[in-house]
């Protein structure tokens, strides 16, 4: 069975991130762009059909997760998505994906690709499928609204536990007055 799963992170370098922001000069609307990272682990939760994907050999993924991320603190990460069982592939149309915030902002994104089955160079030896997909930023909720941005997903389902691995890195365009403090 086809597993696929996200999580999120970050680390001390993110603290520099607001250093290095560039910012539009566009009157209307005040922008700033910054570096993304999320690191978090995920669980599935359902794996199977579901009518919502359409018959089979399409079946239905629901991976929620925890991590922390830039821009984010701890989070919480949320997949519910159909994945093709002939290639392993997440056919258009379906997604929901999100990242939330304690405040209950949410990072609404679209994720595109296929799980690759087995290890590649510079994955840890226990890894039993990745995926290193590119990402989209397509608005939210609260201080994310408006968001744009995108990124590639570094990620993996591991033989070591039930859970998959993730990490995300790009960019976010966020509004000026809408930025974490």
């Amino acid at each position: 069975m086809v597993f696929v799963g996200l999580v999120t992170g970050c680390d001390r370098s993110d603290d520099l991130e607001f250093d290095n922001a560039t910012s539009s000069k566009n009157d209307l609307e005040k922008t700033v762009t910054m570096g993304f990272n999320l690191v978090f682990t995920g669980e599935y939760l359902y794996a199977g059909p579901a009518d919502e994907c359409g018959p089979l050999p399409l079946i239905r993924i629901v991976n929620e997760g925890e991590g922390t991320g830039s821009h984010f603190g701890k989070v919480k990460a949320y997949f519910d998505f159909c994945v093709d069982t002939r290639d392993s592939s997440y056919p258009n149309g379906r997604i929901i994906a999100y990242f939330e915030d304690k405040n209950g902002d949410r990072l609404n994104v679209e994720v595109a690709g296929f799980v690759l089955g087995g290890r590649v160079p510079g994955m840890p030896s226990y890894a039993s499928s990745y995926f290193k997909d590119p990402f989209e930023i397509i608005g939210g909720t609260g201080r994310f609204e408006g968001a744009k941005g995108s990124g590639f997903t570094n990620d993996y389902n591991s033989l070591k536990d039930p859970f998959s691995h993730h990490h995300w890195q790009g960019t976010i365009t966020l509004a000026k007055n809408k930025q974490p403090l």
